[in-house]
């Protein structure tokens, strides 16, 4: 098994920031690889039709509101795996990683029974009726992925807390290759094989639902293959599935007090966007289409950033559990992922039209995806800083505050005047962004002083006590 040498946690800032990089790079070329695999199967739609695109783009939105919870718990996992480690107590990282999946098993089911409800209240928000049977073919598809999906983010952050970063990245490739064959075969059908000068063998056109079944076909491959690795790594508890020792036991309670607060601030903040997405149905499907491409475009880019978030957190998270001052770690970061985001942010600015091109050539998608993307080229910047302070704050085991701000940035500021630009001011899309825009900077601005202030002081390990319960800074 690969793994990333650590730098100790008092290592000079040039040491910490190489280890930062290389922490991050292939954690970031994992994150493009899952939404790459989003990327794949818009362009695939995109060209086949512009009224299942938008439906996709609407039921991703429910979708991945739903999936967020789920996801806050997988990350509770960041804390108590990387601070055991840097505490050397690996036995208990490898407990926290079994009650983590026993978590995420309860939270999928009610999960995606909770998704299909959320689809009667599209058309009374103004969304086109006609889309409404695309969403729910879509959810129906993506369900059998969902616990496949927490689980792969569980088993990944494991392996990041030990520095294995490769096996996440050999998964997304993997899950890459067999949702692209499936989307364009169960998407297309025939059309498919003609398209490869195959003869056809009857296959049927399913459209969104064959992109669900496509996405949940790669969930599995990417659960299966980082599973694998932890289980048979360097990672893996002597024995390979020996029971740790009862000491050693992280009960699922404390699970749950740490990723309730991480999976609200999720929610909050993915719910923001999953409103927008709803909302942007109100004004047709070729400014839908163009709000999924461009989301998709900026979403890919913010993988850098979010790469760069998960290695501050295994890092800060590392400082912690050896005794360390963890601020070193915390700021470095953010310089990182501010670098990583004004690269996307100059992408943006330079060639939109480029860019939205290799989705559509609906002329009107064209043009209203160009000014999406005019306004993600600032917002960019800010997303990155929230992100990686965030992760910064989850790696020291503060996972209620960036709930708070969340919160606050994203209904109190930033989805009032969403509403303001984008329809008392008449400013369509471009409006609803410019909304989103200034709840971010109002989140990264709260994020960055509450990190400065938390790690100037001391913080105390987010550790498992004789009951079981999370002690968190």
């Amino acid at each position: 098994m690969s793994r990333t040498s650590l730098a100790p946690s008092g290592a000079d800032a040039g040491a910490e920031l190489r280890t930062l990089a290389r922490l991050a790079l292939p954690i970031t070329l994992a994150q493009i690889g899952l939404v790459s695999m989003g990327l794949v199967d818009t362009a695939i739609i995109g060209r086949a039709s512009v009224q299942d695109l938008a439906a996709i783009g609407v039921a991703r939105s429910i979708m991945f509101a739903a999936t967020s919870f789920g996801m806050g718990v997988a990350f509770a996992l960041e804390p108590l795996a990387s601070q055991a480690i840097g505490a050397g107590q690996p036995a208990q990282a490898w407990a926290a990683l079994r009650s983590t999946l026993r978590a995420c098993a309860l939270l999928s089911l009610p999960s995606v029974a909770l998704s299909f409800p959320a689809t009667l209240l599209l058309e009374p928000i103004g969304v086109e009726a006609a889309l409404i049977p695309g969403v729910r073919a879509y959810l129906l598809g993506h369900a059998p992925g969902f616990f496949p999906f927490l689980a792969h983010l569980a088993y990944r952050t494991f392996l990041q807390a030990h520095g294995e970063t490769r096996p996440a990245l050999v998964a997304s490739v993997a899950a890459n290759v067999v949702n692209a064959a499936l989307c364009g075969l169960l998407v297309r059908g025939d059309d498919m094989l003609a398209w490869l000068r195959l003869p056809p063998v009857g296959l049927p056109r399913l459209g969104a639902l064959g992109a669900g079944l496509a996405t949940s076909a790669g969930s599995l491959v990417l659960a299966a293959v980082v599973l694998r690795a932890a289980r048979a790594g360097a990672a893996a508890p002597r024995g390979g599935r020996r029971p740790a020792p009862p000491r050693e036991r992280v009960a699922t309670g404390a699970v749950f007090r740490l990723g309730v607060p991480i999976g609200l601030h999720l929610l909050v903040g993915s719910g923001a966007f999953a409103v927008l997405g709803m909302i942007v149905g109100r004004l047709g499907a070729p400014t839908v289409s163009a709000h999924q491409i461009a989301l998709g475009l900026a979403s890919f880019t913010f993988m850098g950033a979010l790469g760069v978030a998960g290695a501050t957190s295994v890092r800060v998270g590392h400082a912690i559990g050896a005794g360390a001052p963890p601020r070193r770690s915390a700021l470095l970061g953010l310089a990182l992922g501010t670098s990583v985001m004004t690269c996307g942010a100059l992408l943006f600015a330079l060639a939109p039209r480029r860019l939205v091109g290799l989705f559509t050539s609906d002329a009107e998608v064209l043009n209203i995806g160009v000014q999406l993307l005019y306004v993600a080229a600032l917002f960019q910047l800010f997303d990155g800083v929230q992100v990686v302070a965030a992760g910064a704050l989850r790696g020291a085991g503060d996972v209620r505050f960036p709930f708070l701000a969340n919160i606050a940035s994203h209904w109190l500021v930033g989805f009032p005047l969403t509403l303001l630009f984008g329809f008392a001011l008449s400013l369509g899309a471009q409006g609803l962004w410019w909304g989103l825009t200034a709840g971010l900077v109002t989140n990264s601005v709260l994020l960055v002083v509450r990190l400065l202030r938390l790690t100037g002081g001391k913080i105390v390990r987010a550790g498992v006590g004789a009951a079981g319960a999370a002690r968190v800074a």
